[in-house]
């Protein structure tokens, strides 16, 4: 029999530079106390954890936590209570402040995977995965 059509081009390939990764930039427009907790938290984690669709989320996240440290300073200058001129008590508006930007803080640390348990459960206790041993190991079988 003969050959069967034509023989196919030897493939060249080709040697592509890896990237080099590098950390988000906290975004233009935040002010300094944002841009400090930006980058604690970009530089706690590894240099690929967040992606550039988390930008904005890590940016909202930064400025709910700006925004509960300046509450609590005013209800600590102040108090939890305050007398208003007329002689009236209520609760300082800012107490309400501090714990919308709490929430707010939780639900997009949630998001974004930056909490105690999201952080224990990928990293393990001192870096390695452990899983907890089976009260039931060995019962039955023992190998």
């Amino acid at each position: 029999m003969g050959e069967r059509g034509p023989k196919p081009k030897e493939p060249k390939l080709k040697v592509v530079k890896p990237r080099n990764p590098q950390r988000p930039s906290p975004p233009k427009g935040m002010n300094a106390k944002a841009r400090a907790v930006w980058t604690k938290v970009v530089n706690a984690y590894p240099v690929d954890h967040f992606k550039p669709q988390h930008s904005d989320l890590l940016r909202m996240y930064c400025g709910s936590c700006v925004m509960h440290k300046e509450a609590e300073a005013e209800i600590f200058k102040k108090g939890s209570v305050i007398t208003q001129n007329n002689g009236i008590t209520k609760a300082n508006p800012y107490v309400d402040v501090a714990f919308k930007a709490e929430a707010s803080a939780t639900r997009l640390a949630t998001k974004l995977g930056i909490t105690v348990n999201n952080t224990t459960v990928n990293r393990g206790i001192k870096g390695s995965v452990t899983k907890p041993k089976s009260k039931r190991e060995g019962l039955i079988f023992n190998g």
